[in-house]
């Protein structure tokens, strides 16, 4: 039972830890800055998702759909769109399918499957496990058929020599306002028809192997957020990832490595708490000059519509803490703890705490940590009760 003193009546508990708790977890609707960690990506075995995209091959019109850098909050509707493919992403263990041996530092392999059917296309964007994973892409053969994987390795771990070094970086946790770059090259084999034929008398003419290098280069920003709704799993808050893709390309025709020319293209992903990338939007491929951040037709418009990812939980509570009341002759002063991330504070009071509408504010919001109450202590004045609310 709670007891007055003298006509100051305090609740720690109730008042200021569980009212504060409920107003620090974020703002009211869904007009926050979302923070994206490891864990609301796909990074766990057994963890799958598809999505609908329009055909290899064809573009879709995004000339309404991709919005525009802004600190204001926006809205993006994905729910309608091309349904020509449907894609399933499913995460597995790396040392559960053939390509793991190949890369003893792989800890996760994404699977890309075209529904209906087996048939698994080559292609991968990031990010797709998480800030700081790197990226090797690898192959696996499924149902006698030649087909590529894309292998997670930590940054902690060795690498495979197919990329040197990891590409596929980014912060975690990731903000709005974030920005990051991705570097790494890699080399394959490119055949040539350098001519000849049945008339090559010297026989120096056909298809012959060159060592092709290509060097890739990504720098990617956070530059928008809001909320974005998706078909089958409905809206939620995001942040939008500008990323702008450079590839150099060199091939080695017997003397080293020559220039060939320079390929731009730039993805947007749309990521959000505990689905990751929910929409990926990708340019065409040009030549020599990088797409512009407002382009009109997309060669990938990829939307998710189902997934096994659990359901993003609140983040803890955070209560007010160190909450104490002095009274003396000049009222009553109320301190407390400062809390990190916190950038002001409100107290409120109320007669009836038992009524929800009747708590009002003592005084302006401050980034202080203490406020005095000239009434409390005072004959005649009626019992108060208060709580402290801090903002982010």
């Amino acid at each position: 039972m709670l007891k007055p003193v003298n006509n100051v009546r305090m609740d720690l508990y109730r008042m200021f830890r569980t009212s504060a708790a409920a107003l620090l977890i974020g703002p009211a609707g869904l007009q926050a800055q979302p923070t994206i960690t490891a864990a609301d990506f796909f990074n766990q075995p057994g963890q799958y998702y598809r999505a609908y995209a329009n055909a290899p091959g064809t573009t879709a019109d995004v000339s309404t759909l991709l919005g525009t850098a802004s600190a204001e909050a926006q809205a993006w509707n994905f729910t309608l769109g091309p349904r020509d493919v449907v894609y399933r992403f499913d995460y597995l263990a790396a040392s559960s399918v053939p390509a793991g041996t190949n890369f003893p530092a792989a800890v996760l392999v994404e699977q890309k499957t075209e529904e209906p059917g087996a048939a698994i296309r080559p292609g991968c964007s990031f990010p797709r496990t998480g800030p700081g994973d790197g990226w090797c892409m690898g192959s696996m053969n499924r149902d006698g058929a030649r087909s590529r994987c894309w292998v997670s390795s930590s940054s902690s771990n060795r690498l495979p020599a197919c990329f040197r070094p990891r590409c596929a970086t980014s912060p975690d946790p990731i903000h709005y306002g974030d920005e990051w770059t991705s570097t790494t090259s890699y080399t394959n084999t490119l055949t040539l028809d350098i001519g000849g034929g049945d008339d090559d008398e010297f026989g120096i003419g056909g298809l012959a192997d060159f060592l092709q290098q290509t060097t890739y280069n990504a720098t990617a920003k956070v530059d928008a957020f809001g909320v974005i709704n998706s078909p089958g799993i409905g809206f939620g808050e995001c942040l939008r990832i500008n990323e702008l893709v450079q590839y150099d390309l060199a091939v080695d025709l017997g003397s080293g490595f020559e220039h060939l020319g320079t390929a731009y293209l730039r993805n947007y992903y749309w990521v959000r708490p505990g689905r990751g990338v929910v929409v990926q939007v990708t340019s065409e491929q040009q030549q020599g000059v990088p797409p512009p951040n407002d382009f009109t037709a997309a060669a990938v418009l990829l939307r998710m519509f189902e997934t096994n990812h659990p359901d993003p939980g609140p983040p803890p509570p955070q209560g007010i803490q160190g909450l104490s009341l002095t009274l003396g002759p000049e009222g009553g002063l109320l301190t407390w703890n400062r809390l990190s991330g916190v950038t002001s504070y409100q107290v409120e009071y109320t007669e009836d705490p038992g009524r929800a509408n009747t708590w009002q504010p003592l005084g302006t919001a401050t980034t202080s940590n203490f406020r005095i109450d000239a009434t409390a202590n005072k004959p005649g004045n009626p019992v108060r009760y208060y709580r402290v609310v801090g903002s982010k």
